[in-house]
Formats: structure tokens, C-alpha cells, sequence
């Protein structure tokens, strides 16, 4: 269902953010770990590009899924390990993390965001390089509440509801509702409740270098552009120093 409905998920751009960021940096081909990679579509990318690329999910399902995708498309048994990114343990240490598609913002509270941040710190090689993407606070206070979506097809069909968190700034629960058409012509529903969080671009900021990471370069909606008031997705490049 993940893949079907994330068909029009931006791959191509985070793909090609990423490979302008470590072609200007990178003399080497890096190693690469790709930390929340669900069903491995990006991870399949840049493996087809040449990068060596490992991948990390809390999910043992998602992982199973790129798992067969990556031995289909890339004609290799992927490096894949089921690990909940706070408590990250690399066998060896890479040359960038990447943490994509808001994964960073299933984290609930600030201590899960700063273990992640000292986990991603001791993963990384000196001067190695920590990517990631956040929702915007006005994205999250001001877009998601009251966001709706349907998607239907003949197979499937999604009822995505959003709402404010509540009691808590920078939080936003999506309400998921799946029918998936089965043998039999009927259709089985599905509820998910997703939380997200986010925070400042300064608390972030704060808590990279409080890892131990140099100041951050922050920019906005796949551009090479400073954060806007109504930027939506925020990305954080950050160096381990050397």
C-alpha cells in the first residue's frame, strides 16, 4: 500500500539535492547510510548511481519489502538492519547520513531528537556529513489542521485526515484509513494513527551542535534557498568536525 500511494512522493528531488550536496563535497564515492529508508525506493536510486549505501528502519516490514525491491531492481542483497534511530549502532562508521521524508518528525519528544543527534554524531567518520529534513512549524500549525485527502483506485483507496495535536506546539496526528480490495471482490479497512512533531530551526540548530556537529547550512523546500515564512519542508546539512 506504501509504495502505491507514495507514487508521487518527490524521489527525484531528494535524490538530486542529495547528489549536488556530495558532488561539491565528496572527492570519493561516500558511503552512505540511509536512516529511516522504509521501502528502500531512494536507497535503490542511489545504489543504481553507484553509491554504496546501507539502510536503516524501525520497520521490519518496510525493510522486507526493500529488501526484495533492491534485489529486483539492483541485482544485490541490500545491507538493511531494524534499528529505531535514537539508539543508531552502525557496524562501522559512514561518510553521510541522510534521514528523509520528515522521518526525524516520528521522534515524540526533545530527548529522542538529541539521542538521535549524538547517535548520527558517533555513526558519522570525522567531517562526515548528517542530511535530514523536517516539517516546518508552519506547516504543522498552520497547513496540516484541518488537511484532508481521499485517493481511490480499483484496488485501493485512502482517507487521510489531520489534525492539531493537543497540548503539545509543533505536534500533528494524521488519521489513515485503508480499503484494500480482496480476493473476493470485498474490501478490508485499515486504521493508522500517525504523531508527528517539529520544532524550531534554532532548537535544531542547538541540539546539532550541542552533539557536537558545526553549525548547520539550513534550506528550504528543495532549494538552495534560506528558510521563508511559509516554507514547508526545512533541510538541515550538518558536519561532523573533522
Amino acid at each position: 500500500m506504501y509504495d502505491a500511494l507514495m507514487g508521487d512522493a518527490p524521489y527525484e528531488q531528494w535524490l538530486t539535492w542529495t547528489t549536488k550536496y556530495l558532488d561539491e563535497r565528496e572527492a570519493d564515492i561516500p558511503s552512505i547510510a540511509d536512516v529511516g529508508c522504509g521501502t528502500g525506493t531512494l536507497m535503490s536510486m542511489l545504489l543504481s548511481r553507484g553509491y554504496d549505501v546501507q539502510g536503516v528502519d524501525v520497520s521490519p516490514e518496510m525493510l522486507a519489502i526493500a529488501d526484495e525491491k533492491i534485489r529486483t531492481q539492483n541485482g544485490i542483497s541490500p545491507r538493511l538492519r531494524a534499528q529505531h534511530m535514537s539508539f543508531l549502532e552502525l557496524d562501522q562508521p559512514v561518510d553521510v547520513i541522510i534521514v528523509y521524508c520528515d522521518a526525524l518528525n516520528y521522534l515524540q519528544d526533545e530527548t529522542e531528537v538529541q539521542q538521535a543527534f549524538h547517535a548520527f554524531y558517533k555513526s558519522l567518520k570525522p567531517g562526515g556529513s548528517l542530511l535530514f529534513d523536517v516539517h516546518s512549524l508552519y506547516k504543522v500549525e498552520q497547513q496540516y489542521p484541518g488537511f484532508t485527502y481521499g485517493d481511490a483506485a480499483d484496488e485501493l483507496a485512502l482517507i487521510w485526515n489531520s489534525f492539531a495535536g493537543e497540548d503539545v506546539p509543533g505536534t500533528v496526528e494524521h488519521e489513515l484509513t485503508f480499503f484494500e480490495r480482496r480476493a473476493d471482490g470485498k474490501f478490508a479497512r485499515y486504521d493508522e494513527l500517525h504523531r508527528q512533531r517539529t520544532f524550531s530551526m534554532a532548537q535544531y540548530t542547538d541540539w546539532l551542535e550541542r552533539a557536537g556537529f558545526a553549525k548547520p547550512e539550513i534550506t528550504a523546500d528543495f532549494t538552495r534557498f534560506a528558510p521563508q515564512t511559509e516554507s514547508e519542508r526545512i533541510f538541515f546539512a550538518a558536519a561532523k568536525k573533522a
